[in-house]
């Protein structure tokens, strides 16, 4: 079984000066340095941070950019931006350029990635790079997780495990901010086994969390290719389901791992073709719909996150989102 656990992990760099493309490239050489990851793919990082962070200094009114290890031996680039939006074709061929360079930056990232995808509006872009192996796997996802402003840690944690096309994604919030609201969290993240059904975990992890503060959790298993999907949730974390031609909001019950906890239901979902779930705690709106974008459902998960980071983040708490397609 493969375990795939994200705590908030994602370095990011608001991008609003020069100064922070400098950031974004000593950010991205201390990950690799801790990862150990190999000095060929390091270097190949630095290039794409730097021409993205540029880009985003250059071009964008507002900008993020993220970067996170991978599981195996890669690292995935995040590029988030507030506008003006931008036609991809031109601007990733050689030699278009808006501003008398070069014009061959953003071609050459695309050209180094292992994985690329990218989404542009009125509202902004999102470009999605992955560099290094990549794992096969019956099973897509992305996510985007960081701490409220003035924290290190997160009190959002959220793990994937993993075996053939059989998955389990649990998702916490700790109460508050802080380490405190990620030890409650963390509680729940050591409890995720792939053979438990929802609902028992939560009780389990109810029981394993009575010393914290409590969290608000969710847990959203498949057990096969052709299974429904099953889903129990306490407190607020939002799951809505995509299928083909729909889109399903699953119901959470009120009340809290660790404190006032319900007698947990378990709703089982048939999903038909390449469905995509996506869950999200509360430093994200609920108010939000992929009808607004059309084609975005098709895309990479990562590119789903990016787009919903980039217009519904609140930006007053912790914030974890994962979208998930198998």
């Amino acid at each position: 079984m493969e375990v795939i656990r994200d705590g908030g992990g994602w370095g990011h760099t608001e991008v609003d000066d020069a100064t922070q493309v400098g950031a974004a490239r000593r950010q991205v050489a201390l990950l690799c340095e801790e990862a150990s990851l190999p000095s060929e793919l390091a270097a190949k990082a630095s290039l794409v941070v730097v021409e993205l962070a540029t880009n985003l200094r250059k071009h964008a009114r507002r900008g993020h950019l993220f970067v996170k290890a991978t599981h195996g031996r890669a690292l995935d680039v995040v590029s988030v931006d507030h506008g003006p939006g931008m036609d991809l074709q031109r601007c990733f061929a050689d030699g278009f350029s808006t501003t008398q360079t070069a014009g061959s930056g953003l071609g050459a990232v695309r050209r180094l990635a292992s994985l690329f995808d990218a989404w542009s509006d009125a509202a902004g872009s999102v470009i999605f790079v992955r560099l290094g192996e990549i794992a096969a796997s019956p099973v897509e996802y992305g996510s985007l997780a960081m701490p409220i402003r003035g924290e290190t840690l997160s009190g959002d944690q959220w793990s994937l495990r993993m075996s053939g096309a059989a998955w389990s994604l649990v998702m916490a919030d700790g109460l508050g901010h802080g380490p405190q609201a990620h030890a409650a969290s963390d509680a729940v993240m050591r409890l995720g086994e792939l053979d438990i059904p929802p609902a028992q975990l939560l009780s389990r992890a109810h029981e394993a969390s009575r010393s914290t503060r409590g969290s608000a959790a969710a847990v959203l298993r498949r057990k096969a290719a052709d299974a429904p999907l099953e889903f129990a949730s306490v407190g607020n974390v939002q799951c809505v389901v995509h299928g083909r031609d729909d889109a399903e909001t699953l119901p959470s019950q009120n009340g809290t791992v660790g404190g006032a906890f319900p007698a947990v239901r378990e709703r089982v979902v048939p999903v038909h073709g390449r469905s995509l779930a996506i869950m999200h705690t509360d430093g994200f709106t609920s108010r939000w719909s992929l009808e607004r974008y059309p084609g975005l459902r098709a895309r990479h998960p990562q590119i789903v996150c990016g787009v919903l980071f980039r217009d519904c983040y609140r930006g007053r708490d912790d914030a974890t989102l994962v979208a998930i397609r198998s």
